[in-house]
């Protein structure tokens, strides 16, 4: 025997935990009460009649404005149906997620009658699971942020002098390499400054090495100012010092001319006295330059050429700048 419809259509609004309504709009009538929902959320058969005449008094207030719009949205015709979620207030004061789903038909037999027919369903366990993946995703995105942080710290620390916040021998020879590969595109020629301060041995066994780091921190920002803002002024080891000049131009002998006024320049500005704490001082630093043209490929062929001429500049009495003149070769007999 075939199942009557309407019972069959109950029996599919059952197996999928829906509950149908039916409000007439030009009425405000509620043809069919959801009473199944109102059950749910602990109310009395009266209560749920109560609830019914003044639904937006136990709608969630930050959802009412929401709920309207979209009904007004599908009476004015912009939607071809009306879709809502919302929170409902249980008897016990909670807040329970639902959504609505219906349409408004006219019927044959209530002409002139507008009638919203739809169902409600329970969405509070998806709603729950969606705002739980939000609050993680949150918590990601920021713990993400953090270790990024944490990365871009760590870096700069493997990058940079501890005490001077100079970028350090590791970072100066990716500048070196970096500098050398755009030269051999552009044909400028570049230096390198090897600088090491005089007699530095004599402040710490004088004052003490926390005096002594106080005057290699003036050193390195005395260099800041002294240079370039593109120059780059390292700290490759205790009291020495590295600068490395670009874009000097494609002449040699112009290039070792603004190398030699650069290293004056630089001279002058550390062996102007010096205040550390409240321990005047003097100092003066060496300093030997040599080139980077396509005779240098890297910070290993260079490094040590500008190391022999600071120690031509000890030699000629410190406070002093040289620069490197490669051995003359000796012609055979």
């Amino acid at each position: 025997m075939k199942m009557p419809r309407e019972e069959f259509l109950q029996v599919v609004m059952d197996a999928a935990d829906l509950d149908v309504w039916e409000n007439e709009l030009v009425s405000g009538r509620v043809t069919r009460k959801a009473t199944k929902v109102y059950a749910e959320l602990g109310y009395t058969e009266q209560e749920a009649g109560e609830c019914m005449d003044n639904i937006f008094a136990i709608i969630h207030p930050e959802d009412v404005d929401r709920m309207r719009n979209a009904l007004d949205e599908h009476a004015s015709g912009k939607t071809p149906k009306y879709q809502c979620e919302f929170r409902i207030r249980a008897k016990s004061g909670a807040w329970v997620w639902y959504a609505n789903s219906g349409k408004i038909v006219e019927r044959a037999d209530d002409p002139g009658a507008k009638h919203l027919i739809g169902v409600t369903y329970n969405v509070h366990t998806r709603r729950h699971q969606e705002e739980e993946l939000k609050r993680l995703n949150l918590e990601l995105s920021a713990q993400k942020a953090q270790l990024e942080q944490l990365n871009a710290s760590l870096h700069q620390m493997a990058m940079t002098d501890a005490l001077t916040q100079l970028p350090n021998r590791r970072l100066l020879i990716d500048r070196v390499s970096q500098a050398l590969h755009s030269a051999k595109r552009s044909q400028q020629i570049g230096a390198l400054l090897f600088l090491d301060a005089d007699n530095f041995k004599a402040v710490n066994d004088q004052h003490g090495h926390e005096v002594g780091d106080l005057l290699l921190k003036e050193i390195a920002a005395r260099l800041r100012a002294a240079v370039r803002e593109a120059d780059t002024v390292a700290r490759i080891s205790g009291d020495e010092f590295v600068v490395m000049l670009e874009n000097l131009g494609t002449d040699a002998v112009d290039a070792t001319r603004k190398t030699r006024a650069i290293a004056e320049k630089i001279l002058l500005a550390l062996a102007q006295p010096y205040v550390l704490g409240a321990i005047p001082y003097s100092s003066t630093v060496s300093i030997g330059a040599t080139l980077m043209n396509e005779g240098h490929q890297s910070f290993d062929d260079l490094c040590p050429a500008a190391d022999a001429a600071m120690y031509e500049a000890k030699k000629a009495g410190r406070n002093t700048f040289q620069m490197f003149a490669p051995p003359v070769k000796e012609g055979l007999a």
